[in-house]
């Protein structure tokens, strides 16, 4: 998203977020299916498919907002940025579920979310540096 809003339309920008996660989703369930068949087991392919779709799950609300967004402001700069927040966000709030549902505390959780968080934050400073 943030490559290709630096020189493209909110359609390149949306059909790239769009390949981008088809091509990481495919190449994790290849990966899936590797692992299973080099440890002796055999993977149902769908199952394997199924299991991986939340990754393809995932990029949907930062891409509606993304829509909304632009469509309200005009803006694919504050787009792209309101996506990013939202991503930036949700890391966070996985980084503390995931902590929480392992059994950890809450302030394992609460740390965990910060640093969760801040591989989205990373990217923004990247966005504003880079472009």
């Amino acid at each position: 998203m943030v490559a290709a809003s630096a020189h493209g339309t909110l359609g390149s920008v949306v059909i790239s977020v769009l390949v981008t996660v088809a091509v990481y989703w495919a190449a994790d369930c290849y990966a899936g299916l590797l692992a299973a068949r080099g440890s002796g087991r055999r993977a149902a392919v769908g199952s394997v498919l199924r299991r991986g779709w939340p990754m393809v799950q995932a990029a949907y609300a930062p891409l509606v907002v993304l829509l909304v967004v632009v469509l309200v402001t005009g803006s694919l700069r504050v787009g792209v940025f309101a996506a990013l927040a939202l991503a930036t966000l949700v890391l966070g709030g996985l980084g503390y579920f995931a902590t929480r549902r392992a059994g950890g505390t809450r302030s394992e959780a609460l740390r965990w979310s910060a640093l969760s968080a801040s591989l989205g934050i990373v990217v923004i400073a990247l966005k504003l540096f880079l472009h």
